[in-house]
């Protein structure tokens, strides 16, 4: 089979949506299938198995920064299409703009699946009147449609009037897995070690409720010390014992991170649709304390978790101090979210994937030409 996944968001930069993709693509390869991963890309050589268009912009938006393909040039997106045929076409966000249109457009041989992950609580309503019209231009070309939870598909249903799979977002648990012995063990000056993984320049990933709450253990005499990975500017958030690391984009050094903290918080003050930190969190048996939203709380672990009403930093104090009492419990609940997050390896989320590529291709061209593609995907 050959399959093209088309990514709205600069390959050049960390994402959920770039990860999930490469993932796909990575286990479709490996039962030899031919997978192209297609995106913005504004900086950089993205290497084998990839296609970059320029033209990025960034665009404030969902409570972040998205640098997505808004100027990349349509002949460019064309030409690729005339000089490589697919089976499918895999849409990520297929209404973001504009390369996911470009893409849809230019293919039309193929068989077309989308798959939503946007999460709004408060929809801009401009935005919302936008992408009901995109829609009427866009959706009749696809065969299938996903969404990666609940939440995405109730969102997805404001202008998607076709039933959506809900196929979760992967893990890779060869890679996040467990501390072995020697790993993790107690912090020098047996401190609570704590970990922010996410995009914290944006105000929704609640990185600021997290120091409040870090300021409040201090005081209450709870020894804590706190890693911060992933982009943004340091210098509001400086205090003694919090490091900031910057964006990790090797997965086996973001795993160590993982490995190495006592408990993962993921303080987002909504606008999530899933949480694939959880998932890696969970995957290295690590407590969880997150915010009580939609997108985490069908993720997470009721054994695994402490959940917190969102932007509540004493509340969060709280739930983290409750954990840097009890060792024994902080075990127990990385062990169950590590049983949970099992279900969630890419190997068994990227045959749910695959198997809505064939049945694309059943769409597009009839059951015979789909029979013919089928390789059971076995990692």
């Amino acid at each position: 089979m050959r399959v093209c996944i088309v990514v709205p968001y600069d390959l050049a930069e960390e994402g959920g949506v770039k990860r999930s993709a490469v993932h796909v693509a990575r286990s479709l390869r490996a039962v030899g299938d031919e997978a192209t991963v297609v995106g913005p890309l504004s900086d950089g050589d993205p290497g084998q198995g990839f296609q970059g268009f320029g033209g990025v912009v960034n665009i404030s938006a969902n409570g972040g920064s998205n640098r997505m393909g808004l100027l990349t040039p349509p002949w460019s997106v064309r030409r690729f299409f005339r000089e490589h045929t697919f089976d499918v076409v895999h849409i990520h966000e297929p209404l973001v703009p504009l390369l996911a249109y470009y893409a849809l457009w230019s293919s039309r041989p193929s068989a077309h699946v989308c798959t939503f992950h946007m999460y709004a609580e408060d929809e801009n309503p401009a935005w919302g009147v936008a992408r009901k019209v995109l829609a009427k231009r866009t959706f009749a070309r696809f065969e299938r449609g996903i969404a990666v939870s609940q939440p995405a598909a109730e969102q997805a249903a404001r202008t998607w009037s076709r039933p959506l799979n809900i196929i979760p977002n992967g893990v890779p648990t060869a890679t996040f897995r467990p501390p072995e012995a020697t790993e993790n063990g107690p912090s020098p000056d047996g401190s609570l070690r704590l970990l922010f993984v996410g995009n914290w320049s944006a105000p929704r990933k609640g990185l600021r409720h997290l120091l409040e709450a870090y300021d409040r253990l201090r005081a209450k005499g709870v020894p804590a010390s706190l890693d911060v990975v992933g982009e943004g500017t340091p210098e509001a958030g400086r205090r003694p014992g919090v490091t900031f690391h910057g964006s990790v984009a090797s997965e086996v050094k973001l795993a160590e991170h993982y490995r190495s903290c006592d408990v993962f918080v993921a303080p987002s003050t909504g606008q999530e649709s899933f949480g694939i930190v959880l998932l890696e969190a969970m995957a290295c048996a690590r407590p969880i304390v997150c915010s009580d939203i939609p997108g985490y709380r069908q993720v997470v672990d009721p054994d695994g978790s402490r959940l917190v009403p969102p932007g509540d930093a004493g509340q969060l104090a709280d739930a983290i101090a409750e954990l840097a009492r009890q060792p024994d419990l902080r075990r127990r609940m990385g062990a169950s979210n590590c049983a949970r997050a099992r279900a969630y390896d890419w190997s068994l989320v990227a045959q749910q994937v695959r198997d809505e590529y064939v049945a694309a291709i059943a769409v597009r061209h009839g059951e015979a030409r789909a029979r013919a593609h089928v390789l059971p995907l076995s990692i």
